[in-house]
């Protein structure tokens, strides 16, 4: 996704804290900035999309606490400057400073209210908090800014399913498969609501049938491997918890501690060595 951003940064004279950063700042009439999945970059080699590029390759690692130090930093220099006050929203969030990253994610919509991203990352935020009504309400302000954005659909389903509200849940997922019948996280959420009814066959199934190459939610491997693992077939499991222990930084472990699954691939392993 691209998109400009109209205004100058407000840049001061004295990058010099960032190794990166060697010309003096210059002002600028537009930037062009684009996501690598949730995570803001900048078109361009001004000091600001320099100092925003070293903190997301730094986020895309998994060093949230490295980028949140940049960016902060940068915020002295260009408080008004959109993907510093989003992407460091995103570093508190990972962080666990939940209350730090409203603040920052506040003042980016504040900045650009149109762009619907900040309200997927607001809810995030307040699903952490257990604030699920303020959750569903910033997911569905997203969904009114972008109504074709399938994720957020699924976001909302996922809220539902959360609550044990499976109907609701249902009816979401399968909205989402009406825009895209292959959609990955639509079949992903009724192979939810299949594993949650112990319908783990029907389950897997779906599982198989997902395309892996497009995008898609880590929290797949999770939920094949506990179907597998429950239909006996644990050389499937130990490869699914495997598979899911290679995305140690996805969204999924915020909430889901990497010690059980690996007590749980550990378990697996020893059935298929019986």
């Amino acid at each position: 996704m691209l998109f400009t951003i109209h205004g100058k940064a407000q840049l001061s004279d004295d990058y010099s804290w960032l190794s990166l950063l060697n010309d003096e700042p210059e002002e600028y009439a537009s930037e062009s900035i684009y996501s690598k999945g949730d995570i803001l970059y900048c078109t361009g080699d001004n000091p600001a999309a320099a100092a925003n590029n070293k903190a997301a390759d730094l986020m895309m690692e998994g060093n949230y606490s490295e980028a949140e130090k940049i960016l902060s930093q940068a915020l002295k220099h260009a408080p008004l400057f959109f993907p510093f006050r989003y992407n460091i929203g995103i570093c508190y969030l990972y962080l666990n400073r939940l209350d730090h990253a409203l603040i920052h994610l506040n003042k980016a919509e504040q900045i650009m209210p149109e762009y619907y991203k900040v309200n997927i990352q607001s809810g995030y935020v307040y699903s952490r908090m257990n604030r699920e009504s303020m959750a569903i309400d910033n997911f569905r302000a997203a969904l009114r800014k972008n109504p074709r954005d399938l994720n957020t659909i699924i976001l909302i389903g996922d809220l539902y399913f959360e609550r044990n509200q499976l109907a609701n849940a249902q009816e979401y997922y399968r909205a989402a498969l009406k825009l895209n019948r292959t959609f990955p996280n639509g079949l992903l959420g009724l192979a939810k609501i299949h594993f949650i009814n112990e319908e783990y066959i029907k389950a897997i199934v779906l599982f198989k049938s997902i395309d892996l190459s497009a995008d898609y939610d880590r929290a797949l491997h999770y939920y094949y491997a506990e179907s597998a693992f429950r239909t006996m077939d644990y050389e499937k499991a130990v490869e699914q918890y495997e598979e899911l222990l290679k995305y140690k930084q996805d969204r999924f472990f915020l909430t889901n501690s990497v010690l059980l699954i690996n007590h749980k691939l550990g378990l697996a392993r020893q059935f298929t060595d019986r």
